[in-house]
């Protein structure tokens, strides 16, 4: 409870510092309407409202984009309405000694745990796994990871194919979702690949994530 309390606390103090600080500017509410809907967005998927393949992307930038638009925001209210006539006290000022604390922290970790994070395989989000054509039955799933350096790890759905279809002619008309491509949007970038072969009964569609080498 104490480390979930600590958690919605710093995610709220960019928020909450924008509140403080903001004048009555064109930009007050734009800039908070921001900041909710990116609030809302993180929300959405620690619920799971909704799922990325990279959700630890999403948590590791949440705190460094949300602080950058408060930055952009004030700096952008300075040049509408010139230096603040006077110095922040009382609430605002601690939180403002908060919200800087936090942005050198942030600063320093997030590369860190970006390398930490990102460099290793793990197995993909259940997002990464798309669903099967109309006539494919799911028959079995799994995931798994290899060993040693470089590994690999998968998730993999087992298939059967339309009726009538022959099992080989069933994969080949899956074989063109086969792809590679990055798994996350701007940081996460371990390689996402697919691959769809048969055991002669059985289509195997399998999803892969390495880490980087």
């Amino acid at each position: 409870m104490m480390w979930a309390v600590a958690g919605v606390s710093f995610a709220l103090l960019p928020f909450v510092h924008w509140l403080l600080r903001a004048r009555s500017t064109p930009l007050r509410v734009p800039v908070a309407a921001v900041l909710l809907l990116w609030l809302a967005l993180v929300l959405a998927v620690a619920l799971d409202l909704m799922q990325l393949r990279s959700e630890a992307e999403l948590y590791l930038l949440y705190t460094p984009l949300a602080e950058l638009v408060v930055l952009a925001g004030l700096w952008l209210e300075r040049r509408i309405a010139g230096p603040r006539p006077e110095r922040p006290g009382g609430w605002s000022r601690a939180v403002g000694i908060a919200f800087h604390g936090q942005l050198a922290l942030v600063l320093a970790a997030t590369p860190l745990l970006a390398l930490v994070i990102f460099h290793e395989a793990d197995v993909p989000s259940a997002k990464a796994v798309p669903q099967p054509p109309p006539g494919y039955t799911v028959t079995g799933t799994g995931q798994d990871c290899g060993n040693g350096h470089g590994a690999t790890c998968w998730r993999t759905l087992y298939l059967a194919g339309p009726p009538g279809v022959p099992t080989a002619q069933a994969a080949d008309r899956l074989r063109p979702r086969q792809r590679c491509e990055t798994n996350g949007w701007l940081i996460d970038r371990r390689e996402l690949c697919t691959e769809v072969s048969t055991d002669g009964v059985t289509i195997v569609y399998r999803v892969h994530l390495g880490g980087l080498l």
